[in-house]
């Protein structure tokens, strides 16, 4: 499929942003354009489509979780907490793939039409998060306060977007009977020392996409959480969207998990304004699409086990 060709399908997306976006979960709108160059990179390095499972951590409006699904991923979780945004989600989904995405409040037991596209589950988690200092006074100077969405982007430049859920109350996976991934009934040591919240076991999904909230200063270094969560849960690998000024800070920690780590894609992110204290029209965000590459890592540790 090529880029216009989807980007053209997700345009179809009934509500692409917010109608009530909540500053304290950092909520924006992910363009069709976007999320269309992160799939088509995903779909590239094999790391979904076909054969493959993949999770959307902070689905926001489902714009990468529908992008999943119309490249034919075998099984897609779609995961946040504001049950706002999962209504609007829901509503996506079931306009764009139909009405068969995975939910237990509608489970009746009837998967007669589980094959007709991609089942999407959809997943109330919360990621825990304690402000991180040391990310701060690393970061510092890096021009961080916040987060923005909009614009166009692809692989090595352009804008940015993103539809935000966020972190909620917790709630154990939907559907159990469809699901591919069961929730946890003991935390692992990886577990135990993330403390992520989040109810899924370790390696519970090919791939996980996240755009998390950039932060500020009274939760700085929540992506890096976000992050540290979706490799856990990640068996092969993880896209994510960070601040480019916090590259040297990200990369070193990613190393420091035993990741090997590449800067996918270079994009500068418009912001429009959106909120009162917003006080210019736009204004333009570095960022970098990171790919983590989680499945040399974990072959490894299977190994010795």
């Amino acid at each position: 499929m090529r880029l216009k060709h989807l980007e053209s399908a997700l345009s179809s997306v009934p509500v692409k942003r917010f109608p009530d976006p909540k500053i304290d979960l950092e909520q924006y709108a992910t363009s069709p354009h976007l999320t269309a160059a992160v799939i088509l990179t995903a779909l590239g390095n094999e790391d979904i489509g076909p054969g493959r499972t993949a999770m959307d951590l902070g689905c926001g409006t489902a714009m990468l979780t529908i992008g999943c699904a119309l490249v034919d991923t075998d099984h897609v979780t779609a995961v946040d907490c504001d049950s706002d945004a999962m209504e609007v989600a829901r509503s996506n989904v079931m306009a764009m793939l139909g009405d068969d995405e995975d939910d237990s409040d509608n489970d009746d037991g009837d998967d007669d039409d589980a094959t007709s596209s991609p089942p999407v589950e959809f997943v109330f988690a919360k990621v825990q998060h304690e402000s991180n200092q040391e990310f701060l006074m690393e970061t510092l100077g890096g021009g961080r306060g916040g987060r923005g969405r909009g614009g166009r982007g692809d692989r090595r430049k352009g804008g940015r977007g993103r539809d935000r859920g966020g972190r909620g109350r917790s709630a154990p996976p939907t559907a159990a009977g469809r699901s591919t991934i069961a929730p946890s009934n003991s935390k692992s040591n990886h577990e135990k020392e993330q403390s992520d919240g989040l109810p899924f076991r370790d390696d519970c999904v090919d791939t996980v996409l996240t755009n998390p909230p950039f932060g500020t200063k009274q939760n700085a270094g929540i992506d890096v959480t976000f992050l540290r969560a979706a490799t856990r849960m990640a068996r092969r690998s993880v896209y994510s969207f960070h601040k480019s000024s916090t590259r040297p800070y990200l990369v070193k920690k990613i190393k420091e998990w035993g990741y090997d780590v590449e800067v996918v894609a270079q994009m500068r992110y418009d912001i429009p304004k959106m909120y009162q204290f917003h006080t210019k029209d736009s204004v333009d965000v570095e960022v970098d699409l990171v790919r983590v590459d989680c499945g040399e890592r974990k072959k490894l540790q299977n190994q010795s086990n």
